[in-house]
């Protein structure tokens, strides 16, 4: 089996799990497939293609790091929905759900097809000509000013608010323990179908989170006058907005296929990840 390998080199893990991982995927018949950059930076001999054609050729894409690194690799997979399994080389990892010890026994079971996977939601964005989706956020941010911001939103066209603060997070159900969560937004359960609007520093207490159908479109816009803004799609593309050009904001068409572990449930990964510390007695 062919697989690809996405790779944050800067995890101070990366370089020994990397190399023992790749010899192991030899050694059990399948074919490793990294960047140039990263074999080279590791000294392995193992095919090589930029990452925007490993998506192309493999059967399975696995992100070597965190989170943003889990998010990249959907990035590049988009449409094609070849399944992305996520091995956390240390942080909080929401996203990258299988240990490096885990990592080996989650391969075998996808060879097997005896491995576990979630389907997750993706919000497909328009502004202009411009072009982008998300799996856990967008946000409109404040710009270099530093100052206020005013995001007007609707909901198939009827208005829902005008939010004056440092921006609006809108958020899929994966992403609700991302940037939503830090601003207090709820926490939902990933394979839902919905769409979490958490405002950023609203200037108005009765400015609550708001969790929305899936089905839908969804306008945010910069109220005229509003001090400069970007657009903001998983940390991994940035938009300049202008006042009066509204985002429109949908449920993609395709979804992540997201590998996960088997014998983990959602409700021990939050205990894990947020330190809940109840017990059932």
């Amino acid at each position: 089996m062919r697989i690809g390998l996405l790779v944050n080199r800067g995890k101070p893990a990366a370089r020994r799990f990397v190399t023992g991982f790749v010899n192991w995927l030899s050694a059990h018949g399948h074919e490793p497939v990294l960047t140039p950059d990263t074999a080279r930076a590791f000294t392995l001999k193992v095919a090589r293609l930029p990452d925007a054609e490993i998506v192309r050729s493999v059967e399975l894409l696995v992100a070597l790091g965190g989170d943003g690194t889990l998010l990249r690799a959907a990035r590049l997979v988009g449409p094609r929905e070849t399944p992305v399994m996520g091995v956390n080389l240390g942080g909080l990892g929401f996203l990258t759900e299988f240990s490096t010890a885990e990592a080996r026994t989650g391969v075998t079971a996808f060879s097997r097809g005896q491995h576990r996977e979630e389907r997750r939601m993706v919000l497909a964005c328009r502004y202009g000509r411009r072009r982008g989706f998300a799996l856990n956020d967008c946000a409109v941010n404040m710009g270099r000013t530093g100052r206020v911001i005013k995001v007007v939103v609707r909901a198939d066209g009827e208005f829902v608010n005008r939010f004056s603060g440092d921006g609006l997070v809108i958020s899929t159900p994966t992403g609700s323990t991302a940037y939503s969560l830090a601003a207090g937004g709820p926490v939902v359960v990933p394979t839902l179908a919905a769409v979490l609007l958490t405002p950023l520093a609203p200037h108005a207490l009765a400015a609550r989170p708001l969790i929305l159908p899936a089905d839908g479109t969804l306008e945010v816009e910069l109220a005229a006058g509003s001090e400069p803004a970007t657009f903001n799609l998983d940390g991994q593309q940035v938009w300049p907005l202008t006042p009066g050009r509204p985002v429109a904001i949908e449920r993609a068409g395709f979804y992540v296929r997201l590998v996960t572990p088997a014998g983990k449930s959602w409700f021990g990964i939050l205990r894990d990840k947020l330190k809940w510390s109840g017990s059932q007695v």
